[in-house]
């Protein structure tokens, strides 16, 4: 893919700031960069996080643990010591009319203090700022009027911003149909800077409704790519990457049972012969053919939000089934041999010792049925919906301890990196 940046009207360069996920090529830019540059709008790419990741000495565990002091200092420490990396940032917007950060909790300090050196720089540059954490930015009363702001997807509201530019904050301006969407590879990037595992999106949005969950308040609609195009994406990138592994980045690959058996079973048809990963939801009413298929087609993991084993707790959570149909949905999976993990939210606004009781009991009664923890935290409270309790926080911290206790004892295999991972 080449783009002639003369022959467009406009200059628009995405940054993606450290520290971030360093797995994935991050696609949220990529797909930001094919559709302004269909619209006729010139756009370039930087994955400054990889950038810098891959010139200082940090270790992966490093990279992605939270850590307020290193986030808060990370800017100060490129420009003393890798100061190059930040002038070819500088010299690459130079010419760009707007330039755009994908904005998260991590990177936010970062972000904010590269703006500012821009801003000064270049006083003339528009800054706009998208992604999931202009959300919680907003719910505080803080966004800065002299930047532009993207709440929810960004592919229209960026191009309404660079073509207008009247509005300082658009919400929620969203694609009607994904196959609109260019199919996308990761052209200015070096592909083996990232994992061989492939990343996918087949849905945005999420039709349910988990109270802990900031998803619910990102889209407004759910919308999916037809089983035509996911297969044609798949292809393209199968054949100029040479892998065969990928990973669905939907926040569930079960959103319409259809179209699961409809992907699945091109897949087998088409001798695709690929591996793939996805989250999914509990369903107690998922056919055993269906799961079967899953397998069959190439998939070899799957990521079960459970976030607990007492069903009160499963209520309070807005999570739409309780602790038999997770155990129903295990056994469906089990049967279809196919591999899982879970996920565990312990001290939830609301949970009392017994609730916490419940969820270990679960766990250790059906441990022959659950593969792997993948993961087990603290409630972190992402919306601001609840008061600040430091005593509350302390305790699920000490549940946390207990539950690898008893994982640690009853030989459950679990993802030491991602235990206490999503807290400071």
């Amino acid at each position: 893919m080449c783009y002639n940046y003369t022959a467009m009207k406009k200059l628009v360069y995405i940054i993606q700031a450290p520290p971030f996920w360093l797995k994935n090529p991050p696609l949220s830019l990529i797909y930001l960069r094919n559709y302004l540059e269909k619209k006729g709008i010139a756009t370039g790419i930087i994955d400054l996080n990889i950038n810098l990741f891959t010139r200082t000495n940090q270790t992966v565990a490093n990279w992605l643990t939270l850590n307020k002091e290193f986030e808060k200092n990370l800017f100060a420490l490129t420009e003393k010591h890798y100061p190059e990396i930040l002038e070819d940032v500088y010299s690459k917007i130079k010419s760009a009319d707007f330039v755009g950060f994908s904005l998260t909790k991590r990177n936010s300090h970062f972000s904010f203090s590269l703006a500012e050196k821009i801003k000064s720089n270049f006083p003339n540059k528009k800054i706009i700022f998208g992604g999931p954490e202009v959300l919680s930015l907003e719910r505080k009363g803080k966004l800065d009027p002299r930047y532009y702001w993207v709440i929810g997807e960004g592919e229209m509201a960026f191009e309404n911003i660079i073509t207008d530019g009247k509005n300082k904050i658009l919400r929620y301006q969203e694609l009607a149909d994904l196959d609109h969407l260019p199919f996308y590879d990761f052209a200015g990037l070096d592909a083996s800077n990232y994992s061989k595992t492939l990343p996918l999106f087949s849905l945005r949005g999420c039709p349910h409704q988990c109270s802990f969950c900031s998803e619910r308040l990102l889209y407004k609609k759910v919308r999916q790519h037809s089983v035509k195009y996911m297969l044609r994406q798949i292809k393209l990138l199968k054949a100029k990457y040479q892998t065969n592994s990928f990973v669905f980045l939907d926040s569930l690959i079960n959103y319409r049972k259809t179209w699961l058996k409809n992907f699945c079973q091109s897949l087998i048809n088409d001798n695709f012969q690929i591996n793939w990963e996805a989250q999914i939801r509990v369903d107690k009413k998922i056919p055993l053919e269906l799961a079967k298929l899953m397998k069959s087609s190439g998939c070899y993991n799957l990521f079960v939000g459970l976030e607990s084993g007492s069903d009160k707790m499963l209520k309070k959570m807005n999570k739409g089934f309780d602790s038999a149909n997770a155990l129903s949905f295990f056994e469906t999976l089990n049967k279809a041999g196919l591999h899982f993990e879970i996920s565990l939210i312990f001290g939830y606004p609301g949970e009392n010792e017994q609730d916490f009781q419940e969820t270990l009991s679960f766990i250790k009664k059906h441990k022959k049925l659950i593969p792997k923890i993948a993961q087990a935290n603290p409630f972190s409270d992402y919306l601001n919906a609840y008061p600040v309790q430091g005593e509350s926080l302390k305790q699920a911290k000490q549940r946390v301890e207990k539950f690898l206790a008893l994982v640690k004892k009853e030989k459950i295999r679990y993802t030491k990196s991602f235990i206490n991972n999503l807290i400071y």
